[in-house]
């Protein structure tokens, strides 16, 4: 019996000592509340900080775009397919908003300017070639070289080549 007990006891201040060591770790501390709460706090007012940039950046480009294409060229007369696409690359290189709304827009503007014409006799003469995967790219490198800056230059890259694509498919489109 007697090392029954002082086995019992043995155990039972095991328990006592992990019960003061694992105690207070169960309960998070005051420290770790108010770190969680700073960190929400920096959350929700970066959060908050994006969101009125955002709103105020599209309220920006919708001015823009009202603005701009109010009248387009290509309603006073029909344009060549060229003064298409440098039309909608210039317009989406002074786009004040995103750029994927910027990018998304440069190809409706061809669209809707190649549409405006007869575009049959210039979609013939290309033939085959608006199928091609270079098709437009030494144009787009032309209109490209005065731009200067290597964003500039990468953002006039997409634009331009959503532009020409957007020739390319109404050329196919009419086949």
């Amino acid at each position: 019996m007697p090392q029954l007990t002082s086995e019992l006891r043995g155990r039972a201040a095991g328990r006592a000592y992990a019960a003061a060591v694992d105690g207070p770790a169960r309960v998070p501390r005051r420290s770790a509340r108010r770190l969680l709460i700073g960190i929400a706090a920096a959350v929700v007012v970066l959060a908050v900080v994006f969101g009125v940039t955002t709103l105020r950046q599209q309220v920006r480009y919708r001015e823009y775009r009202e603005a701009t294409l109010a009248s387009p060229p290509w309603r006073r007369e029909a344009l060549p397919p060229e003064a298409c696409v440098a039309f909608a690359v210039d317009w989406a290189m002074a786009c004040p908003g995103l750029g994927s709304w910027c990018e998304n827009e440069a190809p409706r503007l061809v669209t809707e300017c190649m549409q405006h014409g007869d575009r049959s006799a210039y979609c013939d003469a290309l033939g085959d070639a608006v199928a091609s995967t270079d098709f437009g790219v030494t144009q787009c490198e032309q209109m490209r070289a005065g731009v200067d800056g290597r964003h500039l230059q990468r953002a006039h890259k997409k634009f331009c080549a959503g532009a020409v694509r957007a020739v390319a498919e109404h050329c196919r489109a009419r086949r």
